[in-house]
């Protein structure tokens, strides 16, 4: 019982801290679009840009081929 337990518990844990391939990407894609729109907003920029390093940061073990698959 106890780990069946802890099975489940690592599972829960990887599933809501990681990322998929396609989940980055798709913040990538949402994040350069808010870029474009905030354009002359220096403090909307600077927000989106500590935004974009924290998102290369936990996406950063995924290489080009991971989001071949991607829609």
């Amino acid at each position: 019982m106890k780990k069946v337990l802890l099975v489940c518990t690592i599972g829960a844990f990887l599933f809501s801290c990681g990322k998929s391939a396609c989940d980055c990407k798709t913040e990538s894609e949402e994040l350069v679009k808010e870029m474009f729109s905030s354009m002359g907003n220096e403090a909307k920029l600077e927000e989106l840009k500590e935004d974009a390093e924290d998102l290369k940061e936990s996406c950063k073990d995924y290489k080009a081929d991971d989001y071949k698959d991607c829609k």
